[in-house]
């Protein structure tokens, strides 16, 4: 190798880094970990949320990698800014809660207006800037000024929709430890037609999980709050096309034998002399 030459990775390699690279988006190791026994894993810590931030944002910074992996990186580091920021909770969430010994304070609380939670009889709970995973310890601490020493457990749900290549489209409450590949199947789950090749994640007009990283998602087990998703956000699952290619190709084999049939009755009628 002369002095001043570019050494090129060859195929093999460039894989290996695109897969390294996914890695970070994994939350610390958190796809390797058990589900319990609702198929759920555990929930993203904010030091976990600030690791998975550190890491995007050096993918995206770095020329070692394809412009549309660092361009996913850059969407994936603001979503996650965005948790650190605000939280997890918006209106319309749900949260499961027992509180051992107080029927009157377990159930489901939903986020309201202003992403507060309303307790008749007691008061309001901010949920401004919580991530999910401290809801439990949150919710203990707000709930001790009305109970004495409460003992919580609290899990999350998030307001989604499931759209396109699944047996029931709709609107769903779904937990967000659940996998997504769980969360199409509680929507009625794929059939022939679902292309999950061709899925994403919206929010509003604008993608935030790119079909390759949906795929991913679907293959390794990621969970709903490993992709950062929050309520509002549309799973829009790709569907197949429908051509039926038989038909298709009989229409084709069709028109030549029309086109002969049309001319031989115009020689007839004298209309081609």
């Amino acid at each position: 190798m002369t002095s001043g030459s570019r050494v090129v990775p060859s195929r093999r390699w460039r894989f290996l880094l695109v897969l390294l690279a996914f890695a970070p988006a994994r939350l610390t190791g958190q796809d390797s970990l058990p589900v319990d026994d609702a198929g759920r894993k555990p929930i993203a810590t904010r030091a976990d949320l600030e690791s998975a931030l550190t890491q995007a944002e050096q993918i995206a910074a770095s020329d070692g990698y394809s412009a549309e992996l660092r361009d996913q990186k850059r969407a994936e580091a603001a979503l996650i800014r965005e948790r650190l920021r605000e939280g997890d909770f918006q209106v319309g969430d749900q949260i499961t809660v027992h509180v051992e010994g107080d029927s009157t304070l377990s159930g489901t609380m939903t986020v309201g207006p202003g992403k507060i939670i309303s307790l008749a009889n007691y008061g309001d709970i901010p949920m401004t800037g919580v991530l999910r995973s401290e809801v439990n310890d949150y919710l203990k601490q707000q709930l001790s000024k009305w109970v004495k020493n409460p003992e919580v457990d609290a899990r999350s749900l998030i307001r989604l929709s499931v759209l396109g290549g699944v047996s029931k489209p709709g609107f769903y409450q779904l937990d967000s430890g659940m996998l997504l590949s769980d969360a199409l199947q509680a929507a009625g789950g794929i059939g022939n037609s679902t292309d999950l090749h061709n899925s994403t994640v919206k929010r509003g007009e604008e993608e935030i999980v790119a079909k390759e990283v949906f795929y991913e998602a679907i293959t390794v087990g990621r969970t709903l709050d490993a992709l950062n998703l929050r309520a509002g956000d549309e799973i829009e699952v790709g569907t197949k096309s429908t051509t039926n290619w038989l038909t298709t190709l009989r229409t084709v084999a069709i028109i030549p034998a029309l086109i002969i049939s049309l001319y031989g009755l115009g020689k007839l009628f004298g209309l081609f002399n």
